[in-house]
């Protein structure tokens, strides 16, 4: 094999490792929810699910509710999966408005955030159809430590 072929077979698989290794670390962006923002649930113990496209850092997540009380709630969360790409957790909610704000770090140590409202409601009220379109607030990576 020629000096130069081996060469440009050193650089393709240089570049090839660096694409893998960029999307290793690469920012994670929410990619479902439960609930779905906008979504209404019935009272009573609700399941929370975030899932990411890439591994997130599960111990230093935070979930932060906040409901009709107007009192903060600190969710626990634990790893949704094996691959470290969500989080869950159950929380008993009684009727009313929610916004989950949500915060955590890929493993490249950038940190993402991002709020999901939705809705309490009876189980009758829960079973009715949404009319208005549901939106995330999409994960922007922010400044900080």
């Amino acid at each position: 094999m020629s000096v130069p072929t081996m060469l440009r077979r050193i650089g393709v698989s240089a570049v090839l490792m660096g694409v893998l290794a960029a999307r290793a670390y690469a920012t994670p962006v929410l990619v479902h929810a439960e609930p779905a923002a906008g979504q209404q649930v019935p009272a009573g113990n609700v399941a929370v699910k975030l899932s990411f496209d890439s591994v997130i850092d599960p111990f230093r997540a935070r979930l932060l509710l906040l409901g009709p009380s107007g009192v903060p709630q600190l969710l626990p969360a634990s790893p949704a999966d094996d691959e470290q790409h969500g989080l869950a957790t159950t929380v008993t909610l009684t009727p009313g408005h929610y916004v989950l704000h949500w915060r955590m770090r890929g493993q490249s140590g950038s940190p993402v955030q991002g709020t999901l409202p939705f809705d309490v409601g009876t189980a009758a009220a829960a079973a009715a159809p949404i009319t208005a379109p549901a939106t995330v607030t999409a994960a922007a990576p922010v400044s900080g430590k």
